[in-house]
């Protein structure tokens, strides 16, 4: 029994369609074995081409023409420095976080609270009243003054 009862079942084939196809496959077989396998004719390849050629040419009518190539487009302006820092911060949303970080670091620099008080004194070694002394002839923000001094001549020497 040939295999094609196994590929779908669904197709009805009784004993003398069975007997016929495998006739075809025995005598095809015998003559692939013999070395008598029929080379086609050169009409039936002209044909097949010719064929192949009609195909060739209908999809090439279908399908849709090239465009002609269209001149260059203008470049892109420019944009401005301006324009550029705003992309580079991430628009709008990022400059509105940048400004409130900014005025936020000059708060707590103008006015630190309590607690970066006491941990900057414990630092340095100095008393609130030192650190926060802001008259520039107090000898009570000496020591602080010294610091920047000697930070000033770091600078100065390279």
């Amino acid at each position: 029994m040939a295999d094609h009862d196994k590929m779908n079942p669904n197709v009805p084939v009784d004993a003398s369609d069975e007997a016929l196809l495998e006739s075809f496959f025995n005598a095809a077989g015998k003559a692939g074995a013999a070395g008598a396998t029929p080379a086609p004719s050169a009409d039936l390849l002209a044909r097949v081409l010719s064929d192949a050629y009609e195909a060739q040419d209908g999809f090439m009518a279908e399908a849709a023409p090239i465009p002609a190539p269209q001149a260059t487009t203008p470049a892109k302006p420019r944009r401005s420095l301006l324009a550029a820092l705003l992309a580079a911060v991430g628009g709008a949303p990022g400059l509105a976080g940048l400004t409130a970080a900014a005025v936020a670091g000059f708060w707590v620099g103008m006015s630190p609270p309590a607690s970066v008080t006491d941990f900057a004194s414990t630092l340095t070694g100095a008393n609130a009243t030192t650190l926060t002394s802001a008259a520039p002839g107090d000898t009570v923000g000496a020591p602080l003054l010294d610091y920047d001094m000697a930070y000033v001549d770091l600078l100065s020497d390279g």
